[in-house]
């Protein structure tokens, strides 16, 4: 398993490489750097039964965050606005020490700013990364936590956030976001914790940004609508038994189709050779085929370089039956060339992680 964090965290750093963030801007429209400070508060929800002992658990977080907020006209053409990349890191104590303990997490994001040349902006986020805590589940010392057994796991969150400018270098941030964090499957139990929180927060520019007031103009009469078609090849790893982990290989099929500056709708089809349902059957002296086979429709943040997509699927073809017939996947890509790309990305069955998978892509 560390062999797979390893990873996990060098595909993570390659996203963040200076190349990564500033592309070709020159040296005028290279992205001012910034730091900010936020204090997060927020309840814990409960969609299990087995979460019960953290029903009454009001996490309270402090947040770093150093980012590349982008000032060129080639960024605000790819979506009207002025988008931030950058890095967090965050405490959580998530106030239910004995079941929850604290958590340390650290996030890679991507986060367009709108109406950045004014007093007061609005912002998207979007973030995944890896996070360490310190009470996973133990069955004699833990035996409440069902929501975590692993110390290290894969967060996400999406939220939205107000900027009020003070001076040039210096704003406010109001911000709302909505927390997740599992294991992927690499261990049971692996319930997850989902927590909203309200955050505060003040933010500094190293020098004074210079956002220009730009004209809008259509986006088709600026570049043809994209149309792709992926090849995507995946692995996954999850537990198929206590302390025995198995590796999925994956092929999905995509088609994306562009509809306004930054979205795109996606149809798609997957294969999977499940490996933990193979070991599955064969405990249970079973003769049923491991294989799935799915369809499912999406949408895409089509962010430069970056695609954030969000999918939702249905099993066509499951002869193991357990489990759930429709699926939700969250991921995101870095295009690092004109056709190949790599990223990760979590399947869900409804609010329980199934596996996180790293994957490569080519477009046809």
């Amino acid at each position: 398993m560390k062999r797979a964090h390893l990873i996990l965290m060098l595909v993570l750093v390659t996203m963040i490489t200076p190349a990564g963030l500033s592309g070709q801007d020159t040296v005028a429209n290279r992205p001012v750097k910034e730091i900010g400070l936020k204090l997060h508060q927020g309840f814990v929800l409960v969609h299990s039964r087995e979460l019960r002992p953290i029903e009454d658990s009001y996490p309270t977080g402090l947040e770093l965050n150093l980012a590349w907020h982008k000032t060129s006209e080639k960024a605000w053409r790819a979506c009207h606005c002025y988008p931030k990349l950058g890095i967090s890191v965050a405490f959580w104590n998530y106030d239910n020490k004995e079941v929850l303990g604290y958590g340390l997490i650290s996030m890679f994001y991507i986060e367009p700013v709108f109406g950045a040349s004014r007093k007061t902006s609005f912002s998207i986020r979007a973030g995944m990364g890896l996070s360490y805590q310190n009470k996973p589940h133990d069955a004699i010392t833990n035996p409440d936590n069902f929501s975590y057994s692993t110390q290290i796991a894969f967060p996400l969150q999406i939220g939205g956030s107000l900027h009020i400018r003070l001076q040039p270098q210096w704003y406010l941030d109001v911000t709302a976001a909505y927390n997740h964090f599992s294991n992927g499957g690499i261990r049971q139990p692996n319930k997850g914790i989902n927590w909203p929180t309200a955050a505060l927060g003040i933010g500094y520019y190293l020098e004074p940004p210079e956002f220009k007031i730009r004209t809008k103009e259509d986006w088709r009469a600026e570049t043809k609508p994209e149309t792709r078609f992926d090849l995507i090849f995946f692995m996954a790893i999850n537990e198929a038994q206590s302390n025995t982990h198995v590796a999925s290989p994956g092929i999905e099929i995509k088609y994306s189709k562009q509809f306004g500056r930054i979205n795109a709708y996606t149809i798609g089809a997957e294969w999977i050779y499940d490996n933990k349902a193979r070991y599955a059957i064969e405990q249970s002296d079973g003769t049923e085929n491991p294989q799935k086979g799915s369809l499912a429709i999406g949408h895409e943040f089509l962010l430069g370089k970056f695609l954030f997509s969000q999918q939702i699927g249905y099993y066509i073809y499951k002869p193991y039956a357990p489990g759930d017939e429709v699926y939700q996947r969250y991921g995101l890509v870095f295009r690092a060339f004109n056709r190949l790309s790599a990223g990760i990305n979590l399947k869900a069955h409804r609010h329980v992680a199934d596996f996180l998978d790293l994957r490569v892509g080519w477009i046809l």
